[in-house]
């Protein structure tokens, strides 16, 4: 072979080692093969870590949307103030968000996504409303929206695909707050500092394991890319020269890997709007890795392909007539093996995430992944010290051990990435089963669907009730007027409701009830006095103060019975409110229902969807969850939509992997079957083989993931929570792909126990 230095012996170099990629072996088969299963293992990693990559950017474009729909109530010179009220629907079990909307002035803001302000009788739908509205499922959906639909809302305004939301034009009689601009700046603190935790250790639990299987897809075919080398080292090739054709295969599959992943993550991608986690959603748009993380990933996954390919011939003496890899291997060192582990341990010990410091977010994620790689790399010593003490048993038996003596690094590798999945997968199920004490709402309450409540405005209660007690099942409807009483202490207010004498018998069960009186309970007594000025006030859409009242006398209320609907201390006739104008004031009432089928609620609200803004219908016993309780089951949904799809990478690169070493051992395998060794034997063997790593990783893999969710809850002072059964569950999981896999193997198995598998070069 002709020597050549400089940029010609490079270029030399890798060109042969693209050659022997693709090419390498008795015929071209061998080395597409070999290419096709490391393209496979490393285009699955990539893809996952580009979306991964793409997770900060969806999720400051869905807060930029949400920041950008802030209406804002300061006046601003110039500008028409919009009139907004925001209502809504439900429509079999989905909450449908309709907002009215009136433009006082040719200045008046328009909300984002809209094309314009809807005149009165026109609206503007989402897609996915427009998409409903348009199937056939709708029937009893489309009454409540009769008008003109003149566009659809755009992105802009939209918080994700499946958003069902409306804007509605109305009249100058819409009441409403008052709107001069769109789009305010968040002043939200960040996560809770035990979901931050939880979500930083769940990353990095997912992504850890891509990693691992990077740098083992990279070393796929090490023994038949040995002979290789043996061979260019036969004809004349330095070392050097053999390091940097062996760098480049790797660097070949890497590349090509690098165009598999790129292609199926832009393919996926296009399906982000169909998935959904707990109701959250992303645009196709969203899901874009911002380029300095694609430029890393670029560069990184064949940057991890090369070192672990030389970082594999460290200690092997490649010669003109062999490697000395066949030789025993030298004993695996412990010490630095812990080193990981102990630097992990201890920058989880010393940190804290309740200052929610950038400093102290990143030494939380180094510390995590510190833990996370230790285990990977205590694995093969941990498995070299179990099996050199083993001895004996069935001829299967003997054959795995004799195979794991001789070669544990590789099984160990097999089974690192699964190992790493197993851990953070047990560590964010401790997590979440200890944050759930703190954040989980727990399974939704019993609806008492025999009640059902309404608002409806003065003016609109005498049509609406008439409309309501049209539906079949629909009982009388008792209503009350809830107003505010302020004294002379501006911060304190009492509440009271008006209603006439039959309501306040039928609800609260008034006993001498006569118009022109005011009742009051033992408990707000000493809140209100006879002849004391109050102002008078009541909240539709804002506060509006209705005028001073003065206090006539008081008198104690006798109720009989339970009183289902009552919610003041006050209890007032229209008569005791002389020149208060009551006519603006909601009416706030319940609805004693029997249920006529599973549409009932349905046809109720389609009586009152003629009436607009001007009457509601809603389920008082809703659960209204809180920010953080919103923020903890979408990062629990994604976290564990996230382990499966990591669980079923690990098991992709396992069968990559164990199809890979089947055919490097062909050879071996054909000829223990030529001395007479039973297939099934064989079989047997290669589950041991399979099965020791396995257990051992497991064990490995409970023991860090407990440990990890222990430093996790540490981190926040959270309460610490083992999930045994998810533990239980999962290890029996990790066992149950590792079995799958060998059996998916035992095939090709049998194709290598055939005599013609002895052939050779």
């Amino acid at each position: 072979m002709n020597r050549r230095t400089g940029l010609a012996a490079w270029a030399s170099d890798l060109a042969l080692g693209f050659r022997l990629s693709v090419g390498g072996g008795r015929t071209s088969r061998t080395g597409i093969a070999r290419l096709v299963m490391g393209t496979i293992g490393i285009g699955v990693a990539v893809t996952v870590l580009l979306f991964a990559a793409s997770v900060d950017h969806a999720v400051s474009e869905r807060g930029e949307r949400r920041n950008a729909d802030i209406a804002v109530q300061i006046p601003a010179p110039g500008v028409a103030p919009l009139t907004l009220r925001e209502s809504g629907t439900t429509f079999r079990g989905e909450y449908i968000a309709i907002n009215y909307v009136h433009a006082s002035g040719p200045s008046s803001p328009v909300p984002p996504g809209l094309p314009r302000v809807p005149a009165p009788g026109e609206l503007v739908v989402s897609p996915a409303l427009g998409e409903l509205l348009r199937s056939d499922q709708a029937e009893l959906l489309r009454p409540r929206f009769a008008g003109q639909e003149i566009g659809t809302i755009g992105q802009a305004g939209l918080l994700e695909p499946g958003t069902l939301s409306a804007y509605v034009g109305a009249d100058d009689s819409l009441q409403g707050r008052k709107i001069y601009s769109f789009g305010y700046p968040s002043n939200s603190g960040g996560l809770n500092p035990g979901l931050l935790a939880l979500l930083l250790i769940g990353i990095v639990s997912l992504l850890a394991p891509v990693f691992v299987f990077v740098a083992t897809s990279a070393r796929i075919a090490g023994a038949e890319r040995d002979r290789r080398l043996a061979a260019l080292r036969l004809v004349g090739s330095d070392l050097r020269q053999v390091r940097r054709i062996a760098a480049a295969e790797s660097l070949v599959t890497a590349v090509t890997g690098l165009v598999l992943g790129s292609a199926a993550f832009l393919l996926l991608r296009q399906l982000a709007p169909s998935v959904r986690l707990q109701n959250l959603g992303v645009f196709v748009s969203d899901v874009t890795p911002p380029w300095p993380l694609v430029v890393v990933i670029v560069l990184a996954v064949p940057a991890l392909s090369v070192l672990s390919a030389l970082f594999a011939l460290r200690g092997t003496a490649i010669e003109p007539l062999g490697v000395v890899r066949r030789a025993k291997p030298v004993r695996r060192r412990l010490w630095w093996r812990l080193l990981p582990i102990a630097v992990g341990v201890a920058v989880l010990l010393s940190m804290s995430l309740r200052d929610g410091s950038r400093q102290s977010t990143t030494a939380v994620v180094a510390g995590v992944a510190c833990l996370l790689v230790g285990l990977p790399v205590l694995l093969p010593w941990l498995l070299e010290r179990t099996v050199s003490r083993i001895h004996g048993g069935r001829p299967a038996f003997q054959l795995a051990m004799r195979r794991l003596q001789l070669d544990s690094g590789t099984p160990a590798r097999v089974v690192a990435g699964l190992a790493v999945v197993l851990a953070g997968a047990i560590a964010m199920q401790s997590l979440l089963a200890g944050q759930g004490k703190a954040f989980d709402p727990g399974p939704a309450p019993h609806r008492n669907e025999a009640q059902l409540s309404v608002n409806i405005d003065a003016s609109a209660r005498t049509a609406a009730t008439a409309a309501l007690a049209k539906v079949p099942g629909v009982g009388a409807l008792y209503g009350v007027q809830p107003v505010e009483l302020r004294g002379a202490d501006p911060n304190k207010t009492v509440r009271a409701e008006v209603a006439d004498c039959a309501t306040w018998q039928a609800l609260a069960g008034l006993q001498d009830c006569r118009d022109g009186a005011a009742y009051v309970r033992g408990e707000s007594a000493p809140y209100v006095h006879s002849g004391q000025s109050y102002v008078v006030s009541h909240f539709d859409a804002g506060e509006r103060v209705l005028g001073t009242w003065t206090a006539p006398e008081f008198i104690p209320a006798t109720t009989r019975g339970a009183g289902t609907a009552r919610r003041a201390g006050v209890m007032l006739t229209p008569g005791a409110l002389p020149g208060i104008d009551l006519s603006r004031v909601q009416v706030s009432g319940t609805v004693q229902v029997t249920p006529t089928g599973p549409d009932f609620p349905e046809h109720v609200r389609n009586a009152i969807a003629p009436f607009a803004w001007h009457a509601s219908l809603f389920l008082p016993d809703l659960v209204q969850l809180s920010s953080v309780q919103k923020s903890y089951l979408a990062i629990r949904a994604g976290l564990l939509a996230g382990s499966v799809f990591t669980l079923l990478l690990a098991g992709v690169s396992l069968l990559v992997l164990g199809l890979e070493q089947l055919r490097e051992r062909r050879r071996t395998i054909a000829m223990l079957a030529a001395t007479g060794v039973p297939v099934r034997v064989l079989a047997r063997s290669m589950v041991w083989q399979n099965g020791i790593p396995l257990a051992l990783g497991i064990v490995a893999a409970v023991v860090t993931g407990i440990a990890l969710s222990a430093l996790g809850a540490r981190l926040t002072g959270a309460y610490f929570a083992v999930d045994w059964l998810a533990v239980g569950i999962l290890s029996a999981a990790t066992a149950a792909l590792v079995l799958l896999v060998t059996a998916v193997t035992l095939p090709s198995l049998r194709g290598a126990s055939r005599l013609s598998a002895m052939r050779t070069e």
